[in-house]
């Protein structure tokens, strides 16, 4: 299969080399870590000793534990040349931050690592790393690594492919017109994460009921809910659950990586509350698989979605925006900087237009502010510094 490099996690990786840390790429599974970790490699080949393991690879499935890796990397390390080592699904390995530690420390040794749970960066490994790494989170194709991927061409039709089936790289190996294994290869994936990641590591009992909050999640994308108002809701459906369990199994969810947590911001206080957040998909497209018996396609809560994981991966810190008791879709900041974002699938209605951008108006600073739509005719609207722009040109900007 042919690799197309993505540049900016490629970048990431060099401004950070010779720091003396290691590098975690992150991400859910299947989102491109592999090939970044691949394209490193291919890269990195003419200046140094590669040492690759690849822990879903049948070769390396004898490594599972951190005196085993310690001892492969010692049998493949050259002294007296430049050492790179790459090992993808780090997790795979029992306690490998006990390995990791030591080669972190050699001058001449790079260590690059891929994880796909969060819980591989929690407090324990943290300390035992002694805070010696950087993590660059490896996010699905955005749109427009998703058109030179597929090799199209930006359009309504682009786009409309884009939020149907997400930014797994693999997909674009499959044809278009084959939608059935299209779907079965994002129900795989959704089944890999299932087992793999939250069943067999988290040693989940009840399996029901973690499938059916990802699919809850996936129905009500975009919405404000908490734990609490989860288990009542479930306790209606006959399905009687606690609040802590609900909130363990959310946890368990965003350690994979494939669901993440939006926290709301009081926008005058300055503060961020901890309780009714909002959940978004990191692949729109595992989303819609969730949701593919679902009659309704609910395009505004892909729209919102499909403007977090831009937001992020072009390395905001995203939340949910609140002033004088009015919501705000999202609160993006970045060091010093700040936007305001709201999504609409049209302005065209006077009425949504007015709350749209009133809401927006509330907020007396001079941060970008900006809406964004489907609708062509609101391209560049410029209302009080507000700028309305079309989902098409607000996935391809340079933010």
């Amino acid at each position: 299969m042919k690799i197309i490099n993505r540049v900016n996690y490629i970048q990431q990786v060099e401004s950070l080399i010779g720091k003396g840390e290691a590098i975690v790429l992150t991400g859910h599974r299947r989102a491109g870590k592999s090939c970044v970790l691949e394209s490193l490699a291919k890269q990195w080949k003419e200046f140094g000793n590669i040492i690759f393991i690849d822990m879903e690879n049948p070769d390396h499935t004898d490594i599972t534990t951190y005196q085993e890796l310690h001892d492969y990397v010692k049998a493949h390390y050259k002294e007296g040349k430049r050492n790179y080592l790459l090992i993808d699904e780090v997790q795979e390995i029992s306690q490998f931050e006990k390995a990791l530690r030591y080669w972190i420390r050699q001058d001449d040794m790079i260590v690059v690592v891929t994880g796909s749970n969060a819980a591989m960066l929690s407090s324990e490994v943290a300390t035992a790393f002694a805070g010696r790494y950087f993590d660059v989170h490896v996010c699905s194709l955005n749109y427009a690594e998703f058109l030179q991927f597929h090799s199209l061409q930006d359009s309504d039709e682009s786009l409309a492919t884009y939020l149907r089936w997400g930014g797994l790289p693999f997909l674009a190996q499959i044809p278009m017109a084959d939608t059935k294994v299209r779907t079965d290869y994002l129900g795989s994936i959704y089944d890999t994460i299932f087992v793999k990641d939250i069943i067999t590591r988290r040693k989940v009992r009840n399996v029901t009921l973690m499938d059916n909050l990802a699919r809850f999640v996936a129905d009500n994308t975009g919405k404000i809910f908490s734990a609490n108002s989860i288990a009542k809701y479930l306790k209606g459906k006959e399905n009687s659950v606690s609040a802590n369990t609900v909130a363990e199994y959310m946890e368990a969810w965003c350690e994979s990586y494939m669901i993440d947590k939006v926290k709301r911001f009081d926008i005058k206080g300055k503060l961020v509350f901890e309780q009714q957040e909002k959940y978004y998909f990191e692949d729109i497209g595992i989303r819609n698989y969730l949701c593919k018996d679902k009659r309704n396609i609910d395009i505004e809560k892909i729209l919102e979605n499909v403007v977090y994981l831009k937001l992020k991966s072009s390395g905001f810190d995203v939340f949910i925006g609140q002033i004088n008791g009015k919501e705000i879709d999202f609160v993006a900041r970045r060091g010093t900087e700040i936007m305001y974002v709201q999504v609409s699938m049209s302005i065209t209605d006077e009425a949504t237009y007015q709350r749209e951008f009133g809401n927006l108006k509330l907020i007396r600073d001079n941060y970008p502010k900006y809406i964004i739509t489907l609708d062509p005719n609101a391209a560049l609207v410029n209302d009080d510094g507000i700028i309305s722009c079309t989902m098409r040109d607000f996935l391809l900007r340079q933010l």
